[in-house]
């Protein structure tokens, strides 16, 4: 009885991760189905940086995999961050939540276009700034951010919603917080753009 347990047990293991392996992919075949030029590298979380306060993270896949510096990594829910550097068997990203990033975005409502990147004291709660709009920009509560492509990053991956907005001092531009769509404090399954239709390299 004992051993038929073990085996059932095994039995249901292995369901589960069928399951949640067949979720994840589900997930980015809506992406694929609207991005035909997208060349995807499915890759798992094996370390995390804790003394990061960006929570960047290594994956388990590198250069033998066809995956570069540079490339955009995402969940089926939005974007995370990109490599920043690559072994043969591995690959550290960096991510949304790191002060070390700037991501060329735009509202999708308004096409006011801003620059994301993170902070310290955002990065606990999952969430960055969106900085460098103009005081005349329309953006409000809740509107979808999305990446304005262009070099690193394909046109269109979601980035977060905004969830605050406020004014420098001397009230001549807005800076939005925004709640980042993939979940980055506790991601596990990734998967990295090793191509897409006008990439580039990084530019200032």
């Amino acid at each position: 009885l004992q051993k038929r347990v073990d085996e059932l047990s095994k039995l249901v293991v292995d369901y589960d991760n069928l399951k949640k392996e067949n979720e994840f992919l589900k997930g980015f075949l809506e992406i694929k189905q609207q991005n035909k030029d997208y060349n995807f590298v499915d890759a798992t979380l094996i370390s995390r940086d804790m003394g990061d306060s960006g929570y960047s993270f290594t994956i388990n896949k590198g250069s033998v995999n066809g995956i570069s510096n540079h490339d955009p990594v995402i969940t089926s829910s939005g974007l995370v961050g990109y490599v920043t550097e690559v072994g043969p068997s591995y690959a550290k990203v960096t991510t949304l939540l790191s002060k070390n990033i700037k991501v060329g975005c735009l509202d999708y409502r308004t096409s006011d276009v801003g620059i994301v990147t993170g902070a310290t004291e955002l990065s606990k709660d999952g969430q960055s700034y969106f900085y460098n709009l103009p005081r005349s920009c329309t953006v409000a509560l809740n509107d979808i951010i999305v990446t304005a492509g262009g070099g690193v990053f394909p046109e269109g991956l979601v980035v977060g919603t905004i969830s605050h907005l406020s004014s420098d001092e001397n009230q001549t531009s807005i800076t939005a917080t925004i709640d980042c769509s993939a979940d980055i404090l506790n991601v596990k399954d990734v998967m990295v753009i090793t191509y897409f239709e006008g990439q580039g390299s990084i530019t200032k």
